[in-house]
């Protein structure tokens, strides 16, 4: 039995291992039953059943090699159940106190849950906490939405169809009071849960500490919305010595569930891609119970978690629990079986994202280069993502506790720039361009033209090249790719036109969705339609020189570059860009679903525009002394193109940097950008790591 086996066998029977705890729960009740209950006794009399679910297994992610990236991990977790709970008050409380002090008396009191209690102190002497009173807190609204369900306040908002966190804000930003005493609501949740009675001899039946105790449950309780469609979690994580003594304790009310947990194989990589799960959100509840979803579901909420939650969720089972009159469980029998979600496998190489994250926060973080970034690379044959980084960048398995850090961050790691960051494209835009021009016979590969330093076919828009005062001289279309010749190309885009330059853009993908799961920006072709269609100024001639080198109102993303770069080195093929590779049966290794590439559009490039396109990436890479010493240690020939553009009219620079290996028959393309680096150069950088890893260099 090989490794892979060996491993997923033992996760099986951890799994089968969990299942049979969860039983010996209900085993240990129904023994204390019998051995307590009369003889006699029809134990028929007064039973009822209640359903039970049995939360499926979440289905695994894997990179392209079979590398774990995402499994679950299993916790006991223990419920109080609305149905189950006994029918008084008081009975109810006493239950919450057996759970509080079994979790006392076994060492798990710290796994309980309850954190949204808005007080100091303890009973009977509290005072509202700083949380409480800080709008910005969600013990703040937390609070507004009990004291406005509870009718604490005379003018509070009392529908529940009203009391969102937005309503909420609204109307104490209007009706700015201060919150009831803290005694008021301390009243009222001891009449409520009937915390202040007494005995036949008149003494109370709960101390102070009990009452402190029990308030705080309830409280949590609410804030959960705890009801017969909402079970309360009360303790998460728990070991096998709470669960074997709370059991023989017969708390009524209380039962467990076996939960999952995401758990990343690679912390604080391919966070951006990998995404989140958690409880359905208030807003979508109508969607996924249109699709079956139970209320207290887990589903994936970005990411590929929620872009293939389809494959990835599983199917609940259901177990029948039959207990009697006063909630003890005589019986239990599985309904249906829970059925494990399906395995994703990625297209991401997780090597070359690590690769990639590492070579932005080196670039970034040791030399010191730009303070944001992102790196694309796929397979430009088929559009297969292999590298999709976004810097900064946060850990997923620390998401929870760093949230409100990440949220206050000024450099937004939160933000998605490999899709959502939109750049101008520089020179890298010349390689559509070349391939352009030359396709459509407006030039052919040989056609030199004269680089003065100086554009100076318009009388009124005289444009420098970036060597002004010097000048290239005469340049073919490959010396004017080495060299990002702007006069070659500011002459090239007025003998095409916008509308020609616009076809092949368009074509190529720029300014178009690539098709990638996770969704995306749109980015700008600039041209007179989007002016347009933006209520911006006219287009006039100096716009089509400006945009012919990526400038004017171009704006791409990474993902649209690597995408448009592999269309015009694979020959005119605009491939969807995509993640998702295959989809197995949860631990299969028999794909049930095979993604095929998908063809979004096709552009007519002539041989000898293509073969001009990859010399010129081949010259200018040779031709730097900077950007060929990084690729030195790569074992096959690089083809690339620096790219640099200003922002706004500013001083500062975004350097852009695009590669394909081995230049002639490119096997992985990738785009690098540095947010003001001054340059594309350190991009190159960046860009190396990728291939270094690609080809197995140390």
């Amino acid at each position: 039995m090989n490794r892979y086996f060996k491993k997923q066998s033992f996760r099986i029977a951890f799994v089968v291992a969990l299942f049979v705890v969860v039983c010996f729960v209900y085993v240990v009740r129904m023994v204390n039953i019998s051995a307590n209950a009369d003889p006699t006794d029809d134990i028929q009399t007064g039973t009822y059943e209640r359903s039970v679910p049995i939360q499926a297994l979440r289905g695994e992610i894997y990179d392209r090699n079979g590398k774990l990236l995402v499994y679950n991990e299993y916790t006991y977790d223990m419920v109080f159940d609305y149905d189950a709970m006994a029918a008084t008050q008081i009975e109810r409380n006493y239950a919450i106190l057996q759970a509080v002090y079994a979790l006392r008396a076994t060492g798990n009191e710290a796994h309980r849950t309850e954190s949204s209690f808005p007080f100091d102190g303890a009973y009977p002497n509290y005072t509202y906490s700083a949380e409480a009173r800080d709008r910005d807190s969600n013990i703040y609204y937390r609070l507004l939405k009990r004291i406005a369900q509870n009718e604490l306040e005379e003018d509070a908002p009392v529908s529940k169809t009203e009391l969102t966190a937005s309503y909420l804000e609204t109307f104490y930003a209007e009706n700015p009071q201060e919150f009831p005493a803290e005694q008021e609501i301390v009243d009222w949740y001891l009449s409520r849960y009937k915390l202040n009675a007494v005995d036949s001899a008149g003494e109370a039946l709960f101390s102070d500490s009990e009452i402190d105790t029990i308030i705080r449950v309830r409280y949590d309780m609410e804030v959960a919305d705890f009801s017969i469609y909402t079970r309360y979690v009360m303790a998460k994580d728990l070991d096998i010595s709470f669960i074997t003594y709370i059991a023989e304790l017969n708390v009524v009310g209380a039962d467990f569930v076996v939960e999952t947990e995401r758990v990343y194989a690679y912390p604080g990589y391919a966070s951006h891609i990998l995404g989140r799960t958690g409880a359905i959100p208030s807003e979508s509840w109508e969607y996924y119970k249109a699709l079956g979803y139970e209320m207290n579901a887990v589903i994936g909420l970005d990411g590929c978690e929620a872009a293939f939650e389809e494959y990835l969720r599983g199917e609940d089972g259901v177990m029948i629990v039959t207990e009697d009159e006063n909630g003890n469980i005589i019986d239990s029998r599985i309904e249906k079986e829970p059925v494990a979600g399906k395995d994703v496998y990625l297209t991401i190489d997780i090597d070359l994202q690590i690769a990639a994250e590492d070579g932005l926060a080196h670039a970034v973080a040791r030399l010191g280069v730009g303070d944001a970034g992102a790196l694309t690379a796929i397979d430009p044959d088929n559009g297969e993502v292999l590298a999709l980084a976004s810097y900064p960048t946060f850990d997923l398995s620390t998401y929870g506790e760093d949230y409100n850090e990440l949220l206050a961050n000024s450099a937004n790691p939160l933000y998605n720039r490999a899709l959502d960051g939109l750049y101008a494209p520089g020179s890298t835009f010349k390689i559509g361009m070349v391939a352009a021009g030359i396709s459509s016979g407006t030039v052919k590969a040989d056609t030199v033209i004269n680089c003065t330093g100086r554009y100076t076919h318009y009388s009124d828009y005289q444009p420098r090249c970036w060597i002004y005062p010097g000048s290239h001289g005469y340049l073919n279309s490959m010396g004017a790719l080495e060299v990002s010749c702007n006069c070659y190309f500011y002459e090239l885009g007025r003998l095409m036109g916008i509308d020609m330059m616009n076809e092949y853009c368009t074509l190529y993908g720029l300014g178009q969705y690539t098709g990638i799961e996770l969704g995306e920006k749109k980015g700008i072709l600039a041209g007179p339609t989007y002016r347009e269609e933006n209520g911006l100024e006219g287009w006039t001639a100096g716009n089509t020189i400006s945009a012919a080198i990526g400038q004017s109102d171009n704006t791409f993303t990474p993902i649209q570059v690597s995408v448009y770069v592999s269309t015009v080195l694979n020959g005119g093929t605009r491939y969807a860009a995509h993640l998702l590779k295959e989809v197995r049966s949860y631990k299969s290794e028999q794909a049930i679903l095979v993604n095929e590439a998908e063809v979004l559009s096709q552009v007519n490039l002539t041989p000898s525009a293509v073969t001009a396109a990859k010399q010129g990436m081949k010259q200018m890479v040779q031709s730097s002394a900077a950007v060929s010493n990084y690729m030195s240690s790569v074992p096959v020939t690089v083809g690339g193109k620096t790219g640099t553009a200003q922002l706004g009219g500013s001083s500062e620079e975004n350097g852009l940097f695009v590669c394909a290996a081995p230049y002639n028959d490119p096997e992985i393309v990738v785009t690098a950008v540095l947010e003001h680096a001054g340059g594309g150069t350190y991009a190159a950088l960046v860009a190396s790591y990728v291939l270094d890893a690609y080809y197995g260099v140390d």
